[in-house]
């Protein structure tokens, strides 16, 4: 997959240390709208904004945006700047300017500049809002990053992790087999599998190479049984995107076990 210079491993142990307390019985609020990025900017675009270049970071996903600009029509390309893009997403601070171009790729906007570019920073404000889809959790956070380097570890040994976005809403999906897998209502007695898709994208770090950026769908599921251990898994999907979380948690709370 090319993630962090991947090697070919094959690790079939669900991953004990990432045991969660059993959720209590809090009804989960609406999650917050869906707003994270989706594609990824050119690198370096100059002042004068190639025609060819190819739009990136939706709009609404960008820091500093002039709020004429937000809601209007139109397509955009960004300069990405820094160590941390790919072909197909960036964090917010890489990109340090963006221009409106019509559908025949021609400039009609910008250059504007993000005042918010520089290193990127952590950001699991998705994961941690008391009131969203991980409220359940005692401590969200550590979750997501204890399933994250759990999951990185089954790819490729010792990444150093230099930030962290949750950059979608996460998906909860339970139920006690595959006809009735749902968002969970914790009012009622807890479902004897349940599962956890958190939309991620990192920077990282791999000794000997250079940093690099990733991102795909975070999954976690633990499967009850009535005994005192709960079998626990998490994988991470490489450039899978929030829209298909429902389709993986349904592949993984069936089969808890399956290797990607």
């Amino acid at each position: 997959m090319g993630i962090f210079s991947r090697k070919n491993r094959d690790r079939a142990a669900a991953p004990q240390d990432t045991h969660q307390d059993a959720p209590p019985r809090v009804e989960p609020q609406d999650a917050p709208p869906r707003e994270a990025p989706q594609d990824a900017p050119p690198r370096e675009a100059p002042q004068d904004a190639p025609q060819d270049a190819s739009p990136g970071v939706p709009r609404d996903a960008l820091p500093g945006l002039p709020p004429e600009l937000v809601g209007q029509g139109g397509s955009w390309i960004y300069e990405v700047a820094g160590e941390y893009s790919t072909e197909t997403w960036a964090p917010p601070e890489s990109i340090r300017r963006w221009w409106e171009v019509d559908r025949d790729g021609n400039v009609i906007g910008g250059p504007v500049e993000n005042e918010h570019f520089g290193p990127p920073q952590d950001d699991l404000t998705r994961a941690t809002d008391p009131d969203g889809p991980l409220g359940w959790l005692t401590d969200p956070e550590t979750a997501v990053r204890q399933w994250l380097a759990v999951a990185l570890e089954r790819i490729v040994e010792g990444v150093e992790i230099h930030w962290l976005k949750v950059i979608d809403t996460p998906v909860v999906l339970a139920g006690n087999d595959a006809s009735d897998f749902a968002p969970p209502d914790f009012g009622q007695d807890p479902p004897s599998r349940i599962g956890v898709a958190v939309p991620v994208g990192f920077g990282g770090q791999v000794d000997g190479h250079d940093p690099a950026v990733a991102w795909g769908l975070l999954l976690w599921v633990m499967v009850t049984d009535g005994s005192d251990e709960n079998l626990q898994n998490v994988w991470l999907r490489y450039e899978v995107e929030v829209d298909r979380a429902a389709e993986s948690l349904r592949i993984v709370l069936q089969a808890p076990d399956i290797q990607f």
